[in-house]
């Protein structure tokens, strides 16, 4: 992993493991387990990674493993058949990865503007791949074109 990581949760004690295993109906990969070890509820420094061409998002944290049967509740059924979240990413969306009695694999990102199974994008084979293509956000990357801001307002507050 490339970026920071602020702050970890207590690891989950095998009783949580498996609450939330019976909660979604699943046995946990060795890698997802592996990693909430290391980082359960962790919150990383600011980072980003693409989605896709046009499009990148940010993990605001990892989901403590007590939180992930509750997220998975919120989400669409059709996507929560067959995934559960990992973390929450910027704009209210979550990244996920699937259940083990999936046919799917890998690390998605879910849109939660987007209805059922079209809301999912993969971003990568593992949980590990994911995990390195998380990268520090480079305020430097930010290019705006000529115009494309047409009006800024600043809270007079802050500027204090």
């Amino acid at each position: 992993m490339k970026i920071n990581i602020s702050r970890v949760e207590v690891p989950p004690t095998a009783e949580q493991i498996s609450s939330a295993e019976a909660a979604l109906g699943t046995k946990f990969t060795v890698e997802y387990l592996d990693f909430l070890l290391k980082f359960n509820g962790a919150v990383p420094d600011a980072n980003v990674f693409r989605i896709s061409d046009q499009n990148s998002a940010g993990v605001n944290a990892f989901l403590p493993i007590e939180k992930v049967p509750y997220e998975a509740s919120l989400m669409d059924k059709d996507v929560a058949a067959d995934f559960f979240p990992i973390a929450y990413a910027e704009g209210g969306n979550y990244v996920c990865m699937p259940l083990s009695s999936s046919k799917n694999s890998g690390v998605y990102f879910l849109d939660h503007e987007i209805p059922g199974l079209e809301s999912l994008t993969k971003l990568a084979a593992s949980l590990n791949d994911f995990l390195d293509l998380l990268r520090p956000i480079d305020r430097n990357e930010v290019k705006l074109k000529p115009g494309q801001v047409k009006k800024a307002w600043i809270d007079p507050s802050f500027l204090k």
